[in-house]
């Protein structure tokens, strides 16, 4: 039987979502129903209004919740099990599976787009999870379990903004103990880029970004140095006795802030790009300075995590305290309400949650 389910679609590409009922199969052999407990709202959300390539799209990537139902050849998970989404489970039998480089995973594990339905039309979902939903379905390697269903908005984030940005520091670029980083843009991602520098003993982290808000969180999440867009070029020289940073993330995805970053490293450094640019944006910089400096740039998707290791590491991690999640949550919306936030754009804070209880 067929579960309806309210939520959030996006009709038309460049037009506000709306809210609606979609109707979701049961869960087949390999699959699960989860009852959406939180949701975060992601800039990646938000672009996907802006540059989404097939419409009718369910938004939402960056959930948990409760398993509700549980299909066929389903062993480690039972209703009730509280689940952390992955929107990136890894197929294991592409060229990249196979030669044991899942992070690059060509074929992510999906449902067949016709098991959710909209206005009795098949719908694609964000992410392969659209979980701006009462229930999503999913293949049930994509949801995590939890160590319990408490804080479920907190642990929604840990699908994304700190997968990616722990696993941006960790994993992406690999940082060193003892080495530099910038990170510009302070949001839900950059903030969880400067702890992951901060796990890995970097010695000089400075965190860029025009809010004194996000620039104290910044500090509290281990930043040695915070600065202002403005005073960036200048703060990571000072840091840095003049060398440039060994690392710089660019989190915003704006090409002229990717140059200011690119502008900040030293001899040898790496830029890594996390922020989701417009489709048709474009990046120039000076080649022949990169290629005498040695310099690198490097794209970065869900942190390059492995997501059947990292995910519960960094759940682990979240439930011995040495993740602070809960001031990343600056406001709560009921899933009704969701289509206004997207409405107003992005928004000064850091995450909006999105609640469904």
């Amino acid at each position: 039987m067929a579960v309806a389910s309210r939520g959030v679609v996006l009709e038309e590409r460049g037009v506000s979502p709306v809210f609606g009922t979609l109707e979701l199969a049961e869960p087949g052999p390999g699959e699960v129903l989860v009852r959406m407990a939180a949701a975060g709202l992601c800039h990646t959300d938000i672009s996907a209004v802006r540059d989404a390539r097939v419409t009718p799209l369910v938004l939402g990537h960056e959930g948990a919740g409760i398993v509700e139902q549980v299909g066929k050849h389903v062993a480690d998970l039972t209703p009730g099990t509280p689940v952390l989404l992955c929107w990136k489970p890894p197929c294991g039998t592409c060229p990249a599976c196979r030669r044991g480089a899942v992070e690059l995973c060509a074929s992510p594990l999906d449902v067949p787009v016709d098991r959710v339905q909209w206005q009795g039309h098949a719908v694609t979902r964000l992410l392969g999870t659209g979980c701006f939903s009462e229930f999503v379905l999913v293949p049930a390697r994509a949801a995590i379990p939890l160590p319990d269903g408490d804080r479920l908005a907190e642990a929604s984030l840990i699908g994304c903004a700190v997968a990616t940005g722990l696993g941006a520091a960790l994993r992406t670029a690999d940082v060193r103990p003892g080495s530099s980083a910038v990170v510009f843009g302070a949001g839900g991602v950059g903030l969880n880029v400067v702890l992951g520098c901060a796990l890995a003993h970097a010695s000089v982290i400075v965190a860029v970004d025009p809010s004194e808000e996000r620039r104290a969180l910044a500090s509290h999440r281990g930043a040695t140095h915070v600065a202002t867009p403005e005073e960036a070029q200048d703060a990571v020289a000072e840091a840095t006795g003049g060398r440039g940073a060994d690392y710089a993330f660019e989190v915003v995805g704006v090409p002229a802030v990717m140059q200011e970053a690119l502008g900040t490293l030293g001899r040898g450094g790496t830029l890594v790009l996390i922020g989701a640019a417009a489709r048709d944006a474009q990046l120039a910089f000076p080649p022949r300075a990169f290629m005498s400096r040695q310099q690198s740039i490097t794209g970065c998707i869900y942190g390059s995590i492995r997501p059947y290791a990292d995910l519960p590491l960094f759940v682990s991690w979240w439930s011995e305290g040495k993740i602070p999640l809960g001031d990343l949550i600056d406001e709560t919306v009921p899933l009704e309400a969701l289509p206004e936030a997207f409405a107003d754009g992005p928004r000064a804070g850091v995450r909006t949650a999105v609640s469904f209880l």
